[in-house]
């Protein structure tokens, strides 16, 4: 029997009280557990309506904020971390699932899915579905370039979505996650990337099932939304380089049978404002660190000062400026964060106009392609 998990922070109360409820109607679940980040109105509506779904549904059901763990930004790590001490310390459940809050789509059919992977006999499951073409650039252009240049010879590269927050695992690696420091100290946006390279490095089998109905939730505006999360999950894989995986594991996946028309037509974000951030917050320390680290591409990246210029920054040279941050960046370093962020639209936007546009499948073609190369190429930690 699980225990299903909703970490949240203010997304929409009605669809994380309608998920709840949806969870502790499935069979297979015996307590649900939502977990919030303040005291706002998503915290009160899921505390108020807990007691109700519990007793219509026979299943307990509870809202909680969570603790303060790690040592970075207050975050999701934080919520994730303080599900795992509560699945471990408070329940003597045996899986425990995590799905996030805002997903409209959501069914029994997510918790089904990922119960019958367990039973036969794998230590994670993980959802993948299908994304919008320019939905996930986190993961096409930082998580996964990083896995594929720092660990090719794993498992890593090759998992969908990484940085997905709907998966499944046993008690067991539940315990080992919350031995692993690097998991605890992991608070923010970065916590998926750690959960994803601990699976790996205990030599975890995965096992990824296929939502063909898709993650239906917000895509977004301008991606200024995404720079924080940028900042932490680059952070992460920079912090991790050095470290080394001796228990390869292995991954399953069911094949992707089928996606939905508004999937495929959506591109998933706006691109004029887009443009429009290439242009911001320009200062003289990133100039400085343009010229002193990124000779090759500092002359085409400060045209961005006056018009957006991001043709140069197709996926080769991507991969080199990619590497050059992996050695010079500095978390904490306000410039180097907007640096960061500016270099990673141009990529953004460059595989946008470039490659996107040409359609849903040649799109997909394209960024399986270039992780083959980052594979190839890989860096010299």
């Amino acid at each position: 029997m699980s225990l299903v998990i909703f970490p949240f922070v203010d997304e929409d109360p009605d669809t994380l009280v309608k998920n709840m409820r949806i969870a502790a109607e499935h069979p297979l679940v015996r307590h649900v557990l939502a977990i919030g980040l303040h005291h706002n109105s998503a915290f009160v509506m899921a505390s108020s309506e807990a007691s109700k779904i519990s007793s219509d549904s026979g299943t307990e059901v509870t809202a909680i904020l969570q603790d303060r763990l790690g040592t970075r930004r207050a975050g999701k790590g934080d919520a994730m971390n303080t599900g795992l001490t509560y699945f471990l310390n408070r329940t003597a459940l045996d899986r425990v699932h995590f799905y996030d809050s805002d997903i409209t789509s959501f069914s029994g059919d997510w918790i089904s899915k990922a119960e019958r992977a367990a039973d036969r006999g794998c230590d994670v499951v993980r959802h993948y579905y299908p994304r919008a073409r320019c939905d996930a650039m986190i993961t096409w252009m930082i998580t996964r370039p990083g896995f594929a240049m720092l660990w090719p010879q794993t498992y890593l590269s090759q998992i969908h979505q990484p940085l997905g927050g709907e998966l499944l695992m046993t008690r067991g690696v539940a315990s080992r996650l919350l031995a692993d420091e690097r998991v605890l100290r992991q608070s923010d946006w970065g916590i998926d990337t750690v959960y994803t390279f601990a699976f790996a490095s205990s030599g975890c089998y995965v096992h990824e099932v296929y939502m063909g109905v898709g993650k239906q939730h917000r895509l977004y505006g301008s991606l200024s939304q995404l720079k924080t999360m940028l900042v932490e999950c680059f952070s992460t894989i920079q912090a991790l380089q050095k470290e080394k995986i001796l228990q390869v594991g292995s991954l399953r996946a069911d094949e992707c049978d089928s996606i939905p028309d508004v999937i495929r037509q959506a591109l998933g974000f706006d691109v004029e404002p887009t443009l429009a951030l290439l242009m911001e917050n320009w200062s003289e320390e990133q100039i400085d660190y343009l010229t002193r680290n990124f000779s090759s591409i500092a002359n085409q990246m400060l045209l961005n000062r006056s018009r957006p210029t991001f043709n140069f920054m197709g996926h080769e040279v991507w991969a080199e400026t990619y590497r050059t941050l992996l050695s010079t960046f500095v978390r904490d370093d306000k410039d180097w964060q907007e640096l960061l962020f500016k270099l990673w639209l141009t990529r953004v936007l460059n595989y946008t106009i470039k490659t996107a546009l040409r359609g849903y499948e040649f799109s997909q073609q394209q960024l399986f392609n270039e992780l083959a190369t980052y594979r190839d190429r890989r860096h010299p930690c």
